[in-house]
């Protein structure tokens, strides 16, 4: 059959494409083709609905969850653990477990950016709950100027308080896969 000028052969009882019955470097140009799109995309939303048409919310969800084993894998909780606070199969971990083992850069830049988010957004999930119980917190975030000096104080005594390791633990955690809440 030819497709946009490439020949290949289909599966005759499956009737399915198969990317290793395309020669090498046509397979090359495949792949880094996809890669090209991948990174052409501009902003966050246009890779949202790229990935929206693209793939259903399981599949994305699947991908996702395999980037969630890979940040626990790699911070070195068990097998047993991830299976527990994930809820997936042992397999899903060994299948994971075995990327890491061949290269596992991708995962190491991703999981980095990841944790960065999450971060970010306990911090700010952390600072709203403050701010929300106290009339003055809500008059500091409300007239951010006004309260320069209390907002870098508090911003000072974060950072020097913060536990890095509680920190990352917490990033990794907080996760919409999480099975159980109470999980440590």
């Amino acid at each position: 059959m030819v497709l946009f000028n490439i020949e290949y052969k289909e599966d005759k009882k499956m009737g399915r494409f198969h990317l290793n019955n395309l020669p090498k470097e046509k397979r090359i140009q495949m792949i880094g083709e996809f890669y090209d799109v991948i990174a052409s995309l501009n902003n966050r939303e246009e890779v949202r609905l790229f990935f929206k048409d693209l793939l259903t919310p399981d599949e994305i969800s699947t991908l996702m969850r395999r980037i969630e084993v890979a940040a626990l894998l790699m911070a070195g909780f068990t097998y047993e653990k991830i299976a527990q606070i994930l809820g997936v199969g042992r397999g899903k971990v060994t299948n994971v477990q075995k990327s890491l083992t061949r290269s596992g850069d991708g995962y190491k830049i991703i999981i980095k950016r990841l944790l960065e988010g999450r971060k970010k957004r306990l911090k700010t999930q952390r600072k709203w709950v403050k701010t929300a119980n106290s009339s003055f917190g809500r008059l500091k975030q409300k007239y951010p100027l006004h309260f320069l000096l209390f907002n870098l104080i508090d911003e000072i005594s974060e950072s020097i308080g913060e536990d890095k390791f509680k920190s990352k633990r917490e990033a990794l955690l907080f996760t919409p896969s999480r099975q159980n809440s109470t999980t440590n």
